[in-house]
């Protein structure tokens, strides 16, 4: 199907999840879609769906965004199918899903490959929007961590200096009796999240000189299959739901509504910024909201 005007593209990763599959939609009225995902069946299906659905996909890239070959098929498929408009990241694993190394290479590794390529095809208007979490909020702050995280350390090297990091982060969690799950998969997932935060602060300015903008969202809990896995196998989840002062599950469209206005000219002057979106869970958490 060809668009009846020029229309520009909208990159949707983890476009087969419960976020993505919103965005994509939400996006889809004004965008022609180009969508990726790890799963070829799934994509196909969810490229299907949204066609029948009468929205314009123009291509599908499977695979690890973690991998710089599937990124670069991906870059591809951007400059064949028009101009970027908006990129809607919300492919990542959570603390259930992985072990802590495929957590961080999805969350940190695969999030850097994909801005670092994309950023020279950006233009004056287009808008990156990365979904984060709250996780990233209650991580602690650590400079070593943050510090490793924002160089260009090679990834395996990477993942090889995060490991002690993040067994003193467990050590210290268990401790004053934060959330944890076995192992380091717990503290892995708050710091990748904190790390996709840093990622829309530290990248903005460069991003401004090209006319474009960056932010991120960060969710608290949310009615996707990831959401409800969560809470069925995670402690965490669990209580951060009890936790949530307005006392329900987020929603995909909560999510995907907020991207869009993020990415409209009525925040035009917002960037390098994260919205959180958690039903009031963070103030009360800290202990802020009491």
């Amino acid at each position: 199907m060809k668009a009846a005007i020029d229309r520009r593209l909208a990159v949707v990763t983890g476009g087969c999840g419960g976020m993505g599959i919103a965005c994509a939609r939400e996006f889809g009225r004004s965008h022609d879609l180009l969508l990726t995902d790890i799963s070829a069946d799934r994509l196909a299906q969810t490229q299907s769906q949204l066609r029948e659905e009468g929205y314009i996909v123009r291509d599908c890239v499977a695979g690890d965004l973690a991998d710089a070959d599937v990124v670069g098929k991906l870059m591809q498929a951007v400059d064949s199918h028009g101009r970027l408009g908006v990129l809607l990241h919300t492919a990542g694993v959570s603390s259930g899903m992985a072990e802590w190394h495929r957590i961080l290479r999805t969350n940190v590794i695969g999030t850097r490959l994909l801005l670092g390529a994309i950023e020279s095809r950006l233009s004056m208007g287009c808008v990156g929007v990365l979904i984060a979490s709250v996780a990233g909020h209650l991580a602690p702050a650590d400079r070593e961590v943050d510090t490793l995280l924002a160089s260009d350390t090679p990834p395996e090297e990477l993942l090889s200096k995060m490991e002690r990091h993040l067994q003193r982060l467990a050590a210290a969690q268990g401790q004053n009796g934060s959330f944890v799950y076995s192992g380091l998969s717990g503290p892995a997932y708050g710091v990748s999240k904190r790390a996709t935060i840093r990622e829309a602060a530290l990248r903005s300015a460069a991003w401004a000189e090209k006319g474009a903008r960056i932010v991120s969202i960060s969710p608290g809990i949310i009615w996707t299959p990831m959401g409800r896995y969560e809470v069925e196998h995670g402690q965490a989840a669990s209580i951060v739901l009890e936790q949530t002062a307005l006392r329900r599950w987020g929603t995909s469209m909560d999510i995907a509504r907020a991207a869009r206005f993020l990415a409209s000219e009525d925040a035009s002057f917002i960037t390098g910024t994260d919205l959180r979106i958690d039903g009031g869970m963070v103030p009360v958490r800290l202990g802020e909201g009491y």
